[in-house]
């Protein structure tokens, strides 16, 4: 093989592994979902992550009408501004409820909100219908140019058939 044949091997191989770090670091989304508990790294402007009320919750509880799931954003006091905060869940569905009311009220299982905070539940089930692993994720948008700056995700797992556990 020839000098310039290696070289040119050596630039085409190059430029690819840089043209596959570049897709790999283009975006949030993620076709593949998460393992259960696995912490997605995320290269964004605002760092994001889901906080929840309380780990565990099952339709018989009356303290929650589901998870509360709040939104937490280490940003710089320059970078601050308003966002919508885009929720999304495969399995159940978000709930609003606040005061001054505290009315619940069903927003489904995709929406944008913003203020943030939501709820997430569940509907029942046949008895011994088993239940999938959950993924809800969190699309922080900057409100005025409508940018995605940060993006977070949360597994639920299931405990004793019907009570959802935050991962």
């Amino acid at each position: 093989m020839s000098h310039g044949a290696a070289t040119t091997r050596y630039i085409l191989l190059a430029a690819l592994l840089i043209t596959g770090i570049f897709i790999l670091a283009a975006g949030c989304s993620s076709s593949t979902p998460a393992s259960i508990g696995a912490i997605i790294p995320t290269p964004s402007t605002v760092n994001v992550s889901i906080q929840p009320d309380i780990p565990r919750y099952t339709l018989a509880m009356s303290s929650a009408p589901g998870i509360g799931l709040s939104p937490v954003l280490n940003v710089q006091a320059s970078t601050a501004g308003k966002y919508v905060y885009v929720w999304k869940t495969d399995y159940g569905h978000f709930l609003d409820w606040k005061a001054p009311d505290f009315t619940v009220k069903e927003l489904g299982s995709d929406v944008k909100v913003p203020g943030g905070k939501v709820y997430w539940t569940y509907g029942s089930a046949a008895a011994g219908k088993e239940r999938p692993v959950v993924h809800i994720t969190l699309n922080v948008v900057d409100s005025a140019t409508g940018a995605t700056l940060g993006c977070a995700e949360r597994v639920i797992g299931w405990v004793d058939g019907d009570m959802a556990e935050i991962r």
